[in-house]
Order: structure tokens, then sequence, then C-alpha cells
């Protein structure tokens, strides 16, 4: 039966495959490059949150925590925030971007892959805290840091671009305090919040479907195929 403590990273994988779908669906209607990227972001989310889920509710293993790293602390962000710069960059500058974020996944893939991992570090977590990042040793923790520093900066590059250029500035500031919900999530473990770190998760993609909905919505109106994605 699953753990009562695992239905809110549940619940959280549920909204961000939804979402994941929904802007899928949305790039076979009116492609644009920034459109999967955003899709393949979110579902890497829900496969963070998904390996959260059965982390809490049977324990944590070194298979479940890699795909927890591997996916949460050190892709999605960075696959959002690819996706984000073809919307804000030169296209020229948005492709070396993709290259270098492409580049950067597989050596974060192969790292976290044959990092070391601490298993003793699982034996005291309780609830929904998260798996500590000192339990993976190697190069993980550069990776994480960087691809998430790199995609933050891109994804708020992204929205205020739209927001200076007065499209949609309602959904697009919607969408932007959901990706900074969703961003600065991980840094209220640090205080020892451990436990809010999934409910921020949560919100922040709440708040980030609400914008995605909203512009969906407004496109409607105008008579246009759905802008999903409009940061």
């Amino acid at each position: 039966m699953l753990a009562e403590s695992a239905i809110l990273p549940l619940v959280t994988a549920l909204i961000a495959g939804a979402l994941a779908a929904r802007m899928a669906g949305s790039a076979t209607r009116s492609f644009a490059p920034s459109k999967p990227l955003w899709a393949l972001g979110l579902l890497l989310f829900a496969a963070a949150s998904a390996a959260a889920a059965y982390g809490t509710a049977d324990g944590w293993g070194s298979i479940s925590f890699r795909v927890y790293y591997l996916t949460g602390a050190c892709l999605c962000v960075a696959v959002l925030g690819a996706g984000s710069a073809f919307l804000a960059l030169p296209r020229t500058l948005a492709l070396i971007i993709f290259g270098m974020t492409i580049t950067a996944t597989i050596g974060a893939t192969v790292t976290v892959l044959i990092a070391p991992v601490d298993a003793s570090a699982f034996d005291t977590l309780t609830g929904l805290t998260a798996p500590p990042n000192s339990a993976i040793g190697g190069h993980a923790a550069i990776w994480a840091i960087a691809m998430n520093s790199v995609g933050t900066v891109l994804l708020v590059i992204g929205a205020g671009v739209s927001l200076v250029r007065r499209v949609r500035i309602g959904p697009n500031a919607t969408i932007l305090a959901g990706v900074i919900v969703i961003a600065l999530a991980g840094t209220l473990t640090r205080f020892g919040g451990h436990e809010t770190l999934y409910l921020s998760q949560m919100i922040g993609l709440l708040i980030l479907g609400a914008g995605m909905e909203w512009a969906n919505r407004l496109g409607y109106r105008r008579g246009q195929i759905p802008p999903i994605a409009t940061v």
C-alpha cells in the first residue's frame, strides 16, 4: 500500500505529467523549438517526483535516488531553460545553448550513474525528508549546481524578455512566479524544512500551470492556436 507520506510527491508527479502532455499537445498543433523542450523538462520533473514518491513509500535505494537526483537536481531546470532560450535569445545563441545542454546532459547522466552512493544516508530518513545531496559522491553536485543555475537564469531571462515586450503580461508574470517558486523549493531544505520541498514544488507547478492555461485561453479568445509556453 502506498505510504501516506508519498501522496504529495505522487500528486506533484501527476501534475507535472499532465502539464508535459499539455505542452506536447501544443507543440503538435503549432511547433516551436521551445515547446518540446518545455514538455521534456516537465516530464523530467514528473520522473523526479515519481522517484521521490517511490522512495518515500518503500524506502530510498540507490536506483530511486539516482533517478531522483539526475532528473530533478540535474536535468529538469536545465532543459526548461534551454527551451526558454529559443524564445528570448537570437536563434544562433539558442542553438549553442541547446548543444551545450545536450552535452551537459550526457556528462551529468554518466556522472550520476557511476557516482558512489552512500546508502547509510537513507537510514535516518523519515516522512517527506529528501535524501541529502551528500549521499552521492563524485562530481554529481557540480553538474547539479551548474545546470540548475544556468537553467534558472535562462528561465528568468525568457520570462523577463516577454514581460518587457509586453507579450501576455499576466500569463508570463504568473509563469515566472511559478518558476521562481520551483527554483527556490530546494533552497528551503537548507533551513531544515525538508517537508516543505514537495509542497513548494507542487505549489510552483500549480502556479506554472495556471499561467500556461491563462495563455492558452487568451489564444483561444483571439482565434489563435494556444501558445502554451510563452515565456
